[in-house]
């Protein structure tokens, strides 16, 4: 699938409304890092980004200068904004905090969720695989976010949801790394299906055990590519 194909599908980077513009292009342009619409090394140009919301320069620049506080960008001689490329220890940092926050998340998740919350995760999931076998890997990404951060918001601890999303902006762009290796293979029963089996059972010790297990096994292909 190409990069043009893939940014076709996606829905981040679409207009946004007149209301709050930097807020709403600040969104935009982290759901497009977290779901690896953007990638590595990529240089995003303010005018080009703002014709395609939408909208002027302005706001743009400013949900890119925020993001670069946040860590998920990186700003080059006061003007060139570019996706960070990975390191190894990034990854493994940006993965070993991700084991911790999001296994805490499924933890507490199997004592909160409510019965719409799991029919979603499960509905996520199966538009994951529905994607991986058609072929759309920028489907794939964006349904395994919205499982991730769905069980993350699951918890019922807004904080920490917002910690769980601002590492998925600064991991997002290295999942692309996986489009060499896929389709990507796991052992079955997948990941994700032993989450929803736990969160249903209320065994927050086994959705805690699931979510890292699929973090680990997800994160195979991008730690192959860094050692290279």
């Amino acid at each position: 699938m190409t990069k043009a194909k893939d940014k076709a599908r996606s829905p981040a980077l679409e207009q946004v409304v007149r209301a709050n513009l930097g807020a709403q292009a600040h969104g935009k342009l982290r759901k497009a890092l977290s779901t690896g619409e953007l990638r590595p090394g990529e240089r995003l140009n303010g005018r080009a980004l703002a014709a395609r919301l939408g909208t002027s320069l302005t706001p743009v620049r400013e949900a890119l200068l925020q993001l670069v506080a946040e860590g998920a960008l990186e700003m080059q001689a006061g003007k060139a904004f570019t996706v960070p490329v990975p390191t190894r220890a990034a990854y493994l940092e940006l993965r070993d905090l991700r084991l911790v926050l999001e296994g805490m998340a499924a933890e507490r998740a199997a004592v909160a969720i409510s019965p719409l919350a799991l029919t979603r995760l499960a509905t996520a999931h199966r538009k994951l695989c529905a994607a991986k076998e058609r072929g759309d890997f920028a489907g794939a990404l964006r349904w395994n976010e919205e499982f991730h951060l769905g069980l993350a918001a699951a918890a019922g601890m807004p904080r920490l949801l917002r910690l769980v999303e601002g590492l998925w902006i600064q991991s997002g762009p290295f999942l692309n790394d996986l489009r060499a290796d896929w389709p990507h293979t796991v052992a079955e029963p997948h990941p994700h299906l032993l989450v929803l089996q736990a969160l249903d059972a209320r065994n927050g010790q086994a959705a805690a055990a699931a979510i890292r297990r699929d973090i680990l096994e997800g994160g195979e292909g991008p730690l192959r590519r860094l050692e290279g």
